[in-house]
């Protein structure tokens, strides 16, 4: 878990409402730069990063944003959809600060996906959703091998989901580059998104775990 999420909940909440502060003070900046001149408008690919990192928290307390594992959440999840996104910069800061760039960063954030896939057959089991559920995700850290291997089908990525790569971009970058221990462009035409049921899903839990574990292990051995 997140160590920022084990704290209170009135410490997260006046956390939360303070970040929010400059933010909103920033946005109303760009609106008046706007009103001046259209130009301004490209300063979207710095507010961008700036307005994700400091809503994520008030999202999560607010149930916008689910976590399934310290770096995996669902945006707005119903019983009829989960959709899948990596943690936020807030999520690398807290959680990832002190792993090593590289190969040790690739495996966490692999341990913490599959982490959080078991997490939904967990809740699948139990009942507290159904089998029927949609369970779709893009992504630049997954490989297609990877994806098809517990089940998933790789389709095309719908044009919303490139526009908010692109306008969070400058985040994507230091992530990517981090995961990749070098300074590494993200590509668009590299953006899979992955599809699978929550029946399939669950039809693949022994590989899924199997796999956990391999990673887990794998993260033990190399620090």
């Amino acid at each position: 878990m997140n160590p920022f999420y084990q704290q209170t909940k009135t410490f997260q909440w006046i956390f939360s409402l303070l970040l929010l502060i400059p933010l909103f003070a920033l946005i109303g900046l760009w609106y008046n730069l706007l009103s001046q001149n259209l130009l301004y408008f490209f300063l979207i690919f710095l507010l961008g990063p700036i307005f994700q990192f400091c809503f994520t928290p008030f999202f999560r307390l607010i149930g916008m944003y689910k976590y399934l594992s310290p770096m995996l959440l669902v945006n707005n999840p119903s019983n009829a959809k989960y959709d899948l996104h990596m943690g936020t910069s807030f999520d690398y800061l807290f959680v990832l600060r002190k792993s090593r760039p590289g190969i040790e960063i690739r495996n966490k954030i692999l341990a913490y996906f599959l982490e959080g896939l078991l997490k939904i057959i967990d809740e699948i089991e139990r009942g507290l959703i159904p089998e029927n559920i949609e369970i779709s995700g893009s992504s630049y850290f997954f490989s297609t091998k990877t994806a098809k291997r517990i089940g998933f089908e790789i389709g095309k990525t719908d044009l919303a989901v490139k526009t908010n790569i692109v306008i969070n971009y400058p985040d994507l970058l230091w992530m990517y580059s981090l995961a990749n221990g070098k300074i590494k462009l993200p590509k668009l035409s590299q953006v899979k998104t992955a599809r699978i049921s929550g029946k399939t899903l669950k039809e693949n839990k022994t590989v899924l775990r199997k796999l956990y574990q391999y990673i887990t292990k794998k993260r033990i051995h190399n620090g």
